[in-house]
């Protein structure tokens, strides 16, 4: 499958578009939905299925998330209990603000499950967040992939208010 011309563009200086942190215990969604639907879509993702058995995990999830655009966190049981997703909520973390700009997008899979999760307060941000209509019509699951892409999309262009630049806005207001 060609990529699109506008998403090529949107990956501008990243290897993949998305960076797919989740559980063990929500692999069969992500293999039997997120996956085939981000593939689907023309996103290029690296899955924690793609990290090699034997190296340095949190160099490899602090690489990966580097080169990816965004990083797509689902959200399910297990999460509390995921060495992957414990190191990857804390490398996307740095990453943001490295780059000075909010570069996660929450998937809400289980509702249930959002307390106990670690980093959570840091991880949920209001307008990248979404819940997955687990028992919804297609009608739903159609609209939940495009106000996924359009969260996607405006990642990059969604830069965070830095200390210094909410001074100087302040300054010249006064």
């Amino acid at each position: 499958m060609d990529i699109p011309s506008f998403k090529i563009k949107m990956i501008g200086r990243y290897k993949y578009h998305v960076y797919l942190a989740y559980s063990y215990e929500g692999q069969e969604f992500i293999a039997d939905n997120v996956l085939p639907k981000l593939s689907e879509l023309g996103y290029k993702v690296f899955s924690q299925e793609d990290i090699i058995p034997g190296l340095n995990l949190c160099s490899v999830i602090r690489k990966a998330i580097h080169v990816s655009r965004c990083v797509l966190f689902v959200v399910s049981s297990g999460c509390e209990d995921s060495n992957e997703w414990c190191i990857a909520v804390h490398m996307a973390n740095e990453e943001a603000i490295q780059r000075r700009k909010h570069i996660t997008l929450e998937l809400l899979y289980d509702y249930n499950c959002l307390d106990g999760i670690p980093g959570a307060d840091k991880l949920i941000h209001q307008n990248y967040f979404m819940e997955f209509p687990r028992h919804g019509s297609d009608h739903e699951v159609t609209a939940f992939w495009t106000d996924f892409e359009h969260k996607l999309i405006s990642i990059d262009n969604s830069a965070i208010e830095t200390s210094m630049t909410f001074l100087a806005t302040n300054t010249e207001r006064s």
